[in-house]
């Protein structure tokens, strides 16, 4: 086996660079002499920059990593099993237990990447997205250094998701624009884990408010779906496509495009997938004019009897939430009040845009059932949850709602200042006096 200071030689003088050329800021020419002869050995961060320099993978330079015992690795693989198993029965927390005890650092790529996954689910539903979006950003930089782009394209399409219910809309699109780059380039373009990264990718667009780009790269994406997709991955596209057409006021269309997807995700087994899109279409027909609050109770029961949807609080809070809207425009205010306070249980307190909405059904239904107290108390702590937010374009509906909240309250100046932030986000600004034509009349 090489030294690490025959590899940096032989790296440096096959780019054809002196010592002198390859030195810079924090790594002197007479550091490398003394790297390349032993007489020193780098850290981490140097081992990184001299790589960076020599246009390698930090891998082809550094010492390699001890392989891990066989002890070790089955350790790990049977933690994983354990906690795949936790939460498919509902016990998120001992799936976390579980997987605290490994080191992801200590055993093969592809235990590693099982671990991180599962790791993450388990600390998404027990509300630490904060340390699952650091577990899978750690996953996706182990990704790069290994090429492996497919476990890549699916690190980074979680990841994505998390930053958007983490409210950082600009970083979920770097996150999925970059790692699409990386699976085209690697020649992986039509599998189910491009199609999949490209259609959160365009999700991530639309909360941006970037519609036109999100549009174009929809089209993009069903093209290569339909010439290469599975059912699998077709039917992530037409979800995508139909939240870009709600998102364009095309709500039939919308519907029309959920409902391939449905069928196309319930031809195999899809995880969370399915559910989720449950979810999605019954938000889809409560957001009609005239809601269509029977249909949406029928998929919501569809949603929450699958058993993949056990255990994780975010979605069955969420569920909550549409169960209570359909109800309310039902006229069952009594079983809508319920349905808020349940979701408002399992979301927790946080700062996340399914609380807000709970918060919002909650203030409707106090309104509904002339409980003006319960609605002002309601209604206040969605805006303190928004006012924490990101601005995105699910926040700038939100806002929006609550300003038709308060205006059925009788709140007049909240409801105009929900009104204004909502037309803030989207880049709307609302009218001032400062505008008005001089001695233009006041409307009383």
């Amino acid at each position: 086996m090489t030294t690490f200071g025959a590899r940096l030689r032989a790296l440096r003088r096959a780019k054809g660079l002196s010592q002198q050329a390859l030195s810079g800021a924090g790594v002197s020419a007479g550091y490398i002499s003394l790297l390349e002869s032993g007489k020193r050995s780098p850290s981490a961060a140097t081992v990184a920059v001299l790589a960076e320099r020599l246009g390698v993978p930090v891998e082809e330079l550094a010492d390699p990593a001890p392989a891990p015992s066989p002890e070790v690795e089955l350790r790990a693989q049977v933690e994983v099993n354990f906690a795949r198993l936790a939460l498919a029965n509902g016990d998120p927390q001992q799936a976390v237990r579980g997987l605290s005890n490994v080191r992801l650092d200590e055993v093969r790529a592809g235990t590693a990447c099982d671990a991180a996954l599962v790791l993450a689910q388990g600390l998404e539903q027990t509300g630490q997205l904060d340390r699952a979006i650091a577990v899978l950003e750690t996953l996706a930089d182990r990704c790069r250094r290994e090429a492996s782009w497919l476990t890549l394209a699916t690190a980074a399409t979680v990841l994505a998701v998390m930053y958007i219910e983490a409210g950082d809309v600009l970083r979920s699109v770097e996150i999925a624009q970059a790692a699409l780059a990386d699976v085209v380039a690697a020649g992986l373009e039509g599998t189910d884990e491009h199609v999949r990264l490209g259609s959160v990718m365009v999700s991530c667009l639309i909360e941006r408010g970037d519609l036109t780009h999100a549009t174009h790269c929809v089209a993009d994406l069903v093209a290569v779906a339909e010439r290469a997709g599975t059912p699998r991955g077709r039917g992530s596209v037409y979800w995508t496509a139909a939240v870009v057409a709600q998102e364009r006021g095309r709500l039939a269309e919308a519907v029309m495009l959920t409902e391939r997807a449905v069928a196309l995700m319930a031809e195999q087994d899809n995880g969370r997938d399915l559910p989720r899109l449950r979810l999605h279409y019954s938000w889809l027909l409560l957001a009609h004019r005239e809601p269509r609050a029977e249909e949406a109770l029928l998929q919501l029961d569809r949603a929450e009897a699958d058993p993949s949807l056990f255990g994780s609080r975010l979605d069955l809070g969420t569920a909550a939430t549409f169960r209570g809207r359909a109800l309310l425009a039902l006229g069952r205010v009594d079983d809508a009040a319920e349905h808020a306070a349940r979701a408002l249980t399992l979301l927790g307190p946080s700062e996340h845009v399914e609380r807000a909405r709970a918060l919002i059904l909650l203030g409707d239904v106090g309104t509904a059932q002339y409980h003006v107290e319960m609605a002002h108390e309601a209604f206040t702590e969605a805006e303190q949850v928004l006012g924490q937010m990101l601005d995105s374009r699910t926040t700038a509906r939100l806002w929006h709602e609550l300003g038709s909240g308060w205006r059925h309250l009788g709140e007049t100046p909240r409801a105009v200042a929900a009104y204004d932030r909502s037309f803030e986000i989207l880049g709307l600004m609302p009218r001032t006096d400062a505008g008005k034509p001089s001695g233009a009349a006041t409307p009383r």
